[in-house]
């Protein structure tokens, strides 16, 4: 059907919700607005469906919503899973209730029980819901870090991560098979009337202490003096999320008793009002918590997502400003702590394991050597990380112990099969205020990483290409650099091979399974290159491990070189009028 076409039975609907029909109105003769809304329908994948929200096929709203949840339902109807049920959480953005309720009214009209959220809940909470309600999967609406304007739909199976690619492809086949877009939302019962009939029930304060109970339990404080947690000052903003509640309730049961709130960013605001994208991995993100931060003289400064499965860091230094951890620094101080605190109470098993993705920092591989557990790294999504869990630790003879990926997401409970800044957080101010009683500071827990393992300059950057021509131009890019490598002198992975000026020792590319490109320079450095999964960016990665001043010349000069030639690429495919 004709772009046009689509856009008039829209218009026709009689039963389109009103305020995307006065959107509709107001594109009347703009073209290229209407071509941008209806010239894909968004595209149900691993990460379900993400995108700005309005009206049309390419944007999030209750009718795209309700495909996606139709299409998910008829996934747990075909395993005939349908009593055991789902579980529906969604966070502070704009539409996030109302996405979740028609979710939930739709699946409950297909016959399908919901246990839905009393109140904004974030991921990790989602997650291990999931496995405590013994449920076939979830749903949560959210769009994580994205700009205010986005908003998402989050599918997860019964083991607590999100959907695999071949789940993910079975949901979408469901969703393209049903024609009428406008069906599910139409047809779906009242919410009073499922709620009466004991399909749909809300859920709470009990998951809330199930949940709390599992975090806790990692650090054993029964005999265990806490005095040395109150004398830590922690700064928190949640970002006008939902890890407000839940962050500080933990904190507060752990003992941190000076723990500041960003006023500003405390509250649920689904406009982001303070700041640009609430992203905890830019720095700029984190200029309201530095002015309530230095006002209070705080040690360290917390900030998590919109979901919270994301957690960004911010330590005081010796001159009393804040530095911004990146997502692989905080990584590897977790990983030295959780193996270092395992292996002095002799819990490290022999057959332990830790999971990272293939563009984090390879220092992991050393640090695992030492403790002498096995290192799988995986493709990035943390639903590789939990796929990896489900398969060696619940269905295997391995145990795992922790997983993180350098976008800031850390994972250390088996039955958390998600991103989970709650617990991260938890245990990062734990590492601070030992740190701080021992008059150290996260900065020197990793200069003495680094001491012992050697510096790793870790640095990633995203090209962003928007709309339907950037799609395009990181298509051809990606084609490009994987044509250089593949006719590179005809030798794939030969020494003495080039990518550029650089020299590169092997070329790895992971099609079929996995649109990356990754060049590996002697035995750690590397180059990385993948199209976003969630965004409209080309993102780049690069790892140069040895002697810091070395590490940090090697890396300005192999990214200059390579982005450079990356921004010539993508230049050279010039955007379509």
């Amino acid at each position: 059907m004709d772009i046009m076409d689509i856009y008039q039975k829209w218009l026709s609907n009689r039963h389109l919700n009103s305020s995307l029909k006065r959107e509709l109105m107001k594109i009347v003769g703009m073209r290229d607005e209407i071509e941008d809304r209806f010239y894909r329908t968004l595209d149900f994948g691993t990460a379900g469906i993400r995108g700005v929200m309005g009206a049309g096929t390419n944007r999030m709203n209750i009718y795209t919503v309700g495909a996606a949840a139709r299409g998910f339902g008829e996934w747990i109807l075909d395993k005939n899973k349908e009593k055991q049920g789902i579980i529906i959480s969604y966070d502070s953005r704009n539409n996030s209730h109302e996405f979740a309720l028609i979710s939930a009214r739709i699946l409950g009209s297909m016959g399908i029980n919901v246990h839905l959220s009393d109140q904004i809940r974030p991921v990790p909470m989602l997650s291990y819901g999931i496995r405590y309600y013994k449920c076939a999967g979830g749903i949560m609406i959210t769009a994580s870090h994205n700009p205010p304007e986005y908003n998402g739909f989050k599918a997860y199976g019964e083991s607590g991560g999100q959907l695999m690619p071949d789940e993910a492809s079975c949901v979408k086949t469901n969703i393209d098979c049903n024609e009428d877009i406008f069906e599910a939302v139409d047809n779906a019962l009242p919410l009073d009337e499922l709620i009466s009939k004991g399909i749909i029930n809300y859920i709470g304060d009990e998951l809330d202490e199930a949940y709390d109970k599992e975090i806790l339990s990692f650090f054993k404080d029964e005999a265990k003096d806490r005095s040395y947690r109150n004398k830590l000052k922690i700064v928190y903003t949640p970002l006008n999320g939902a890890g407000n509640i839940p962050v500080r309730r933990i904190l507060s049961k752990l003992g941190f008793e000076q723990v500041f709130v960003v006023n500003e960013q405390e509250k649920p605001d689904g406009n982001f009002s303070t700041m640009k994208v609430p992203n905890p991995e830019l720095p700029d993100t984190f200029d309201l918590a530095i002015k309530t931060a230095t006002a209070v003289f705080a040690d360290i400064i917390i900030a998590t997502d919109p979901d919270s499965d994301r957690l960004g860091i911010a330590v005081r230094d010796s001159d009393g400003n804040y530095r911004v951890l990146k997502g692989n620094e905080i990584g590897i101080i977790l990983m030295e702590y959780i193996l270092t605190m395992k292996n002095s109470r002799n819990e490290i098993p022999s057959n332990g394991f830790c999971v990272t993705s293939i563009v984090s920092t390879k220092l992991t591989k050393k640090i695992c050597k030492r403790y002498g557990i096995k290192l799988y790294q995986v493709f990035t999504g943390t639903k590789h990380i939990a796929d990896r869990i489900n398969e060696l630790d619940e269905h295997g003879d391995e145990k795992f112990i922790f997983g993180f990926e350098e976008s800031h997401g850390y994972m250390v409970d088996a039955n958390i099969r998600d991103k989970d800044a709650i617990s991260s957080a938890a245990i990062i101010s734990e590492i601070a205020a030992f740190s701080k009683f021992s008059n150290m500071t996260l900065l020197d827990q990793l200069d003495s990483i680094y001491a012992l393992y050697g510096y790793a300059a870790d640095e990633s950057y995203s090209m962003i290409c928007t709309g339907e021509n950037g799609q395009k131009q990181i298509k051809k890019a990606m084609e490009y650099y994987r044509n250089i490598a593949e006719n590179n002198d005809g030798k794939l992975g030969e020494e003495g091979s080039r990518l550029g000026e650089i020299p590169v020792t092997r070329y790895r590319d992971f099609l079929p399974k996995s649109n990356v490109l990754m060049f590996e320079i002697g035995e750690y450095d590397f180059i990385t290159m993948r199209p976003s999964g969630t965004e409209p960016k080309l993102k780049i990665y690069f790892g140069c491990y040895g002697k810091k001043n070395e590490a940090r010349i090697r890396l300005a000069k192999i990214s200059g070189m390579v982005l450079m030639d990356v921004n010539r690429v993508i230049d050279s495919f010039p955007i379509e009028s």
